[in-house]
């Protein structure tokens, strides 16, 4: 039986903080202090040096001269960049889910659905961390259940590189986004694999189209 590597501190850190800046609770441009982290984390200064310098090699995180260490802001993204990172998500995340609906069972649909009604809510509301953290839950739990963790972390690491939470802003495109999610559900419910990797295909390829007209009208990129 193969062993599985033991994770390092700063491997334990690594995924802590990315799931912090995919989740919302660390905000586009945000600063990081390496001792403030140091002290949440209770490690030394060693791991956290580490584990930045990875994040900052992933794109997640920027390293600029008197600016210090900032989670990474859609003002360093190119479209180009945009555009490249959606196609590469469009194909793994298609693949994630074909290969996961075999294993969701009736409390991973609830779970789902759950999610999608507090979406849903937090839309009306204006409530944008809890969607974004609720919207990042909902694809993960469909990627996870697809046991395969090395494309799982390739999927992580792409959702660091582009404006995700970008979406939820767009006029009209989380009540898209609810509809498009549904449809998923149901493809899942239904136990077709097929279908639902071509709607989580298209339910990216609509988010990719919407986030760069956005992007270009507003002329933020």
């Amino acid at each position: 039986m193969e062993t599985q590597p033991t994770k390092t501190k700063k491997d334990t850190i690594v995924e802590m903080l990315r799931e912090a800046i995919l989740s919302g609770e660390l905000e586009p441009g945000e600063r990081l202090h390496q001792d403030r982290l140091a002290a949440r984390f209770q490690v030394s200064s060693t791991p956290i040096r580490e584990a930045l310098r990875e994040l900052e090699a992933e794109g997640a995180i920027n390293h600029t001269p008197r600016k210090g260490v900032r989670v990474a802001d859609v003002n360093q993204t190119t479209l180009r960049d945009i555009r490249e990172i959606y196609l590469v998500r469009g194909v793994l995340e298609s693949l994630a889910t074909r290969m996961a609906v075999s294993y969701l069972n009736v409390a991973h649909i609830q779970r789902l659905r759950a999610l999608l009604a507090a979406m849903e809510s937090e839309t009306e509301s204006g409530q944008l961390k809890k969607l974004r953290r609720q919207n990042y839950e909902f694809h993960m739990l469909i990627y996870q259940a697809a046991d395969m963790p090395q494309l799982l972390k390739i999927i992580r690491v792409l959702w660091t590189k582009f404006p995700w939470d970008t979406l939820h802003v767009l006029p009209g495109r989380a009540n898209e986004t609810a509809e498009e999610h549904r449809h998923i559900i149901q493809a899942v419910e239904d136990g077709n694999a097929r279908l639902a990797g071509q709607l989580m295909q298209e339910h990216i390829d609509r988010g990719a189209a919407a986030l760069a007209e956005y992007l270009q009208q507003t002329q933020r990129i």
